[in-house]
């Protein structure tokens, strides 16, 4: 190889390396683990579940035994 080329390669991978630390440092759990439990003991986040549920149980199509009342 040309020592042209491999300060070429060299730079790169010195490049690549600075980048991949720059990643790691900025990376942050990006799953459902790292929201897990944020909304503990919040009353808005607690109305909005009760809101959800109650709507959701007016979607239900209504059964013959409950039509009836």
């Amino acid at each position: 190889m040309s020592s042209k080329l491999e300060a070429r390669i060299e730079a790169l991978e010195r490049e690549v390396r600075e980048v991949a630390k720059v990643v790691q440092t900025l990376a942050v759990r990006p799953d459902w683990r790292s929201t897990f439990g944020m909304s503990a003991n919040d009353p808005g986040f607690e109305e909005m579940v009760r809101l959800g549920r109650e709507y959701r149980m007016r979607q239900r199509p209504k059964s013959k035994r409950n039509a009836r009342r």
